[in-house]
C-alpha cells in the first residue's frame, strides 16, 4: 500500500512541502540496511583478517572516534550490554589493539586509548568505507551530501522512546 503518512508541519517553506508515503519510508529504510551490509561486509573481512569479532572491531572503531573515554562512556557511545563490552575489551586488550591508562584527575578511572596496533587496524579499515563514501559523495554533489549528513545524524540521534511516542 502506497498511502500518504506525512505532510511537513516544519517552519521552513521546504519542510511544509514535504509529502511522504509509506512506500517512500518503506524504500529510504531498505536503502540504509542495504548500504549498511555493504559497509559491514567489509568491515567482516578486515576482522577475519584480524581474528576478531565483528563487535570487537566495531568497538575498536568507535574508540577511534571518542578516544581517551571510559567504559561508562564507551558504553553509552556504542549502547552495548556491560557483559559484551567487558568481554570484547579484555579480548582487545589481551591482543594489544587497546590500552587502559588511569585517569590523571580520577586514579580509579581508567581510560581507554588504541594502541599503535588498534590504530593500524582501525586505518586499515576506513579505507575501505572510505572509499565506498568517497565515490558516492563525488558522484552526489556538496548538497546532496550536505543533506545526507543531515539525514543519516537525524536517525542516530534518535531514540526508540522518542520515536514510539510520535
Amino acid at each position: 500500500m502506497s498511502r500518504p503518512v506525512s505532510r511537513g508541519v516544519g517552519n521552513s517553506a521546504e519542510e511544509s512541502r514535504l509529502y511522504l508515503r509509506e512506500s517512500d519510508l518503506d524504500m529510504g529504510a531498505s536503502l540504509i540496511r542495504q548500504s549498511a551490509r555493504k559497509l559491514r561486509h567489509h568491515l567482516n573481512t578486515v576482522a577475519q583478517e584480524a581474528n576478531l569479532l565483528d563487535a570487537e572491531l566495531e568497538t575498536l572503531i568507535e574508540l577511534s572516534t571518542i578516544e581517551g573515554c571510559d567504559i561508562s562512556e564507551l558504553r553509552n557511545h556504542l549502547n552495548a550490554p556491560k557483559q559484551s563490552l567487558a568481554r570484547n575489551l579484555k579480548t582487545l586488550e589481551k591482543t594489544g589493539y587497546i590500552k587502559r591508562i588511569p585517569c590523571v584527575k580520577d586514579g580509579r578511572r581508567r581510560l581507554l586509548h588504541l594502541s599503535d596496533s588498534g590504530k593500524t587496524l582501525v586505518a586499515h579499515a576506513a579505507k575501505g568505507w572510505r572509499n565506498v563514501l568517497l565515490k558516492a559523495y563525488r558522484a552526489s554533489g556538496p548538497e546532496v551530501v550536505s543533506n545526507a549528513k543531515k539525514l543519516l545524524q537525524q536517525i542516530a540521534d534518535s531514540s526508540p522512546e522518542k520515536d514510539q511516542e510520535e
